[in-house]
């Protein structure tokens, strides 16, 4: 797995908040042990993000931009193809209560640019509140100041859905030809082959409610499931498959070799975050270590 650059951009809005936000994200995507944060990566160490500043410039004119000593996007996205970064990522603060500041919700719009043809770009809306930060975050509600726990909630949220977005892996999704539903479980992997997850996830969810006896669809939704960061539901989805493919070889090898697949990425995440392991423990990988063990 290759890894992937991006440059964080401007983060418009309240000037506080945005400067608050760029400063977790780049906290966020230090690398889990040593190093400088420009050689390391969020989740897992598979993406750099990168401030304009840190970018090879060896143009001799500054082109102009609108803002005196700050160069222009078409400068920065010069300079980022030369060092091989293939997305820019900008931000739009949008306060949902209307309000310029809350310490209640927060809500960004992102935009990651993609700099060549295959990268495409993305938007990425984001909105945390108080009460979904004590579900998904419990251990942020040890921070006193509320406003902070929201700029880390937003940081988190913003580089799981980057990691989604431009990290590569190698990741098996399941065939089927014979069964019920084959042709649409096919189809869905059509979607992720060109990176569009949630158009897949939606067609093997649809494959699911018809033929609910259809494991190729369950072993993928799994995986697309694992792609939003929701692990949880990640292997609930798994271990139906494991369970549907006891007379199917074949598949019950994917189910389980996928299980693994994602008890592996739900370490990367949380070390990423200095987060404590499931509640449940871990089904087939070592608490030491990340070696597999035995299913059965």
């Amino acid at each position: 797995m290759d890894g992937e650059k991006l440059v964080l951009m401007d983060i418009a809005g309240p000037a506080d908040t945005a400067a608050a936000i760029r400063e977790e994200l780049l906290a966020g995507a230090k690398p889990s042990a040593g190093g400088d944060r420009s050689s390391g990566a969020a989740a897992s160490d598979a993406f750099t993000v990168l401030l304009p500043d840190e970018l090879e410039s060896r143009a001799t004119i500054q082109l102009v931009s609108n803002r005196d000593q700050a160069p222009s996007d078409l400068a920065i996205a010069a300079a980022a193809r030369r060092s091989g970064v293939r997305y820019l990522l900008r931000g739009e603060i949008m306060h949902a209560t209307g309000r310029s500041h809350s310490d209640q919700q927060l809500s960004v719009v992102w935009q990651l640019v993609g700099l060549d043809a295959a990268a495409g770009t993305h938007g990425l809306p984001i909105t945390v509140d108080q009460t979904s930060l004590q579900r998904r975050y419990p251990e942020l509600m040890a921070v006193p100041d509320p406003t902070l726990r929201l700029h880390r909630a937003m940081a988190r949220e913003t580089l799981g859905l980057i990691h989604e977005s431009v990290v590569r892996q190698n990741v098996e999704l399941a065939n089927s030809y014979v069964t019920l539903g084959s042709a649409a479980v096919r189809r869905g992997n059509d979607l992720a082959a060109l990176g569009n997850w949630p158009a897949a996830e939606d067609v093997w969810l649809q494959t699911l409610e018809r033929y609910p006896l259809q494991t190729a669809a369950w072993i993928n939704a799994s995986i697309a499931a694992a792609a939003r960061q929701d692990f949880d539901l990640a292997k609930q989805r798994i271990t139906r498959a494991i369970r549907l493919s006891l007379l199917s070889p074949v598949q019950r090898h994917l189910a389980e070799e996928t299980l693994v697949w994602l008890e592996l990425r739900q370490r990367d995440y949380l070390e990423s975050f200095d987060l404590p392991d499931p509640a449940d423990g871990w089904r087939v990988t070592h608490a030491s270590d990340s070696g597999p063990r035995s299913l059965r």
